[in-house]
């Protein structure tokens, strides 16, 4: 490998005058711009191949003010040594490239390889133009740096554990520095990415979704009017104002990264961002139906830890009947059964609820199915944390106030007793009532057929003797008048078990707590007798 002292010894002769023959050092420095064997991060190596990127990217920058790589060549005799320039050139860009994909650390190396290729980019804009006030752009160099991109094999280029995306201090340079920031550089980042997808040169694996993500995952779209972008090249072609047909290869895009390989946290970040960052930008966004249709299908026995999915989903498939008008086939059976006991666990579950009270709220849906929710959700309220309970008590409410034919529910006259009632009228009763037997099928998918008309929301009475205070409070208000209109469900969605800790312990009280304090003396006395009295009366200690 060439040391920094050669380096610099040969590109001073070459860059300092005007002999030609000195240009036969170029191929001895281009040559040596190759990976031997394993790349250590900080070593002599490492510092050679990046002092000689930066020379030879000053090399060819002077070529291109020299018009020596120009493909517009004047005098005929130069047209074979123009070519021969044009040679070396490639095989240096295609060494960047190698460097790109193939160096196994992350490392400066690869990251100044991509900023001298755009650099080259930004010169062939120029030069490579067929006339000097020509429009051009070189989406073919780009669609290379976007293959050696999404091909690299960094050892530690993982996804991140929680969203799925790329972790890889590459891509995210390109998407900071470049993707972001330029309307040209997204628009034929878009069409070159299409191009390498639909001819197969790029696989859609976890890690190539992860890396889409990565790049893709934010809001400053040349499509979106509150965003300014710059222009990457002086001279870019008008096509880059074809919002249409930046949007058309977006969603192309979109739809078959979808259809490859996900993980689990990668579907969960794409639905999401679904209904923000996806829809608004899609020309049909009823293309999305296919895959949110699966992915709320989705069951945790195709895939581990997939129960969250169809709850994410859900989002995405009101956007579309909302705006779209699509039509789900059996929705609310489906939407019946993604009331589960995880979903009060699920840090999700404030999202979930508010989808299902905009849905639940309709006049047109029936009592029976209202009511399965209301007894589905009572049942699961037993085992859930404090923080889902302050949710599905008001929640439950809510739907009684909405339809008070469930308020049979809480309120059945044929197990009401009455003052005027006879003797013979209450033992009546009081057989009735010990002969009830909870009808409910917790089991039956179809809300229409659980029986939960007839059931009584019993759990509601149990929940008056919570261990939390809050909880206990909150779900007496159903042993009242129903006299309150509604809660507003924000101000229960987010609670917690931490939140609700914090609000207790940091709550002031008006007025301070009466205790009694009385010294324990032991369960036995010093006569070795039981000593019950004290210990029954629970004094504290």
């Amino acid at each position: 490998m060439l040391g920094i002292d050669e380096i610099k010894v040969l590109a001073k002769k070459i860059t300092s005058g005007d002999d030609r023959k000195e240009y036969n050092s170029i191929i001895k420095l281009v040559q040596g711009l190759k990976l031997n064997g394993t790349l250590d991060e900080d070593s002599t190596d490492e510092q050679n191949l990046r002092f000689l990127t930066v020379a030879l990217f000053q090399i060819f920058k002077k070529l291109f003010v020299k018009g020596e790589l120009s493909l517009r060549v004047k005098k005929p005799e130069l047209l074979d040594f123009n070519k021969w320039c044009r040679k070396l050139y490639d095989t240096f860009k295609a060494n960047l490239l190698k460097l790109i994909a193939q160096v196994d650390i992350e490392c400066s190396l690869t990251l100044d390889c991509m900023d001298i290729y755009m650099q080259l980019l930004e010169q062939e804009s120029t030069h490579f133009a067929s006339t000097d006030d020509a429009t051009y752009f070189p989406n073919k160099t780009l669609q290379k740096l976007i293959k050696a991109l999404f091909t690299s094999t960094v050892k530690d280029d993982e996804l991140d554990p929680k969203e799925g995306q790329s972790q890889s201090s590459l891509i995210s340079e390109f998407t900071e520095k470049y993707y972001k920031e330029y309307v040209d550089v997204q628009y034929y980042f878009q069409a070159e990415f299409l191009d390498l997808l639909e001819k197969k040169e790029l696989e859609v694996t976890p890690i190539v979704v992860g890396k889409w993500l990565t790049i893709v995952n934010h809001d400053k779209y040349l499509s979106n009017a509150e965003v300014e972008l710059e222009i990457f090249v002086s001279n870019p072609p008008q096509a880059i104002e074809n919002e249409s047909r930046f949007k058309s290869n977006l969603e192309k895009n979109w739809l078959l990264v979808l259809n490859g390989h996900l993980s689990i946290n990668q579907y969960k970040t794409v639905l999401l961002i679904l209904h923000r960052r996806i829809i608004p930008y899609f020309q049909t966004p009823t293309r999305l139906m296919d895959f949110l249709t699966d992915s709320y299908n989705l069951q945790s026995s195709r895939r581990i830890n997939a129960d969250v999915v169809p709850i994410l989903a859900l989002n995405g498939l009101f956007e579309l009947i909302k705006s779209s008008g699509l039509e789900y086939p059996n929705f609310y059976g489906k939407l019946y059964q993604l009331v589960t006991p995880d979903l009060m666990h699920v840090k999700y579950r404030s999202r979930f609820f508010r989808l299902m009270d905009i849905f639940l709220s309709s006049t047109h849906i029936s009592a029976h199915l209202v009511a399965s929710f209301i007894k589905k959700l009572a049942r699961y309220s037993l085992t859930a944390p404090p923080g889902a309970i302050v949710t599905i008590i008001p929640f439950i409410y809510n739907l009684l106030k909405k339809h008070p034919s469930c308020m049979i529910m809480i309120h059945d006259p044929y197990y009401m007793s009455d003052p005027f009632f006879t003797p013979e009228q209450r033992k009546e009763l009081s057989d009735r009532q010990r002969a009830y037997n909870d009808p409910f099928d917790i089991e039956s998918t179809s809300p229409e057929q659980t029986h939960a008309m007839e059931s009584s929301l019993w759990e509601l009475k149990t929940l008056m003797d919570h261990y939390h205070p809050n909880v206990a409070t909150l779900a007496k208000i159903f042993a009242q008048q129903f006299r309150k209109m509604h809660y507003n469900m924000e101000d229960f969605l987010d609670w917690s078990y931490d939140t609700l800790l914090e609000a207790e312990s940091t709550r002031k009280l008006k007025v301070l707590p009466t205790l009694e304090f009385e010294e324990f003396k032991g369960i036995f006395d010093k006569s070795g007798q039981d000593n019950n009295d004290y210990y029954m009366k629970g004094i504290a200690w």
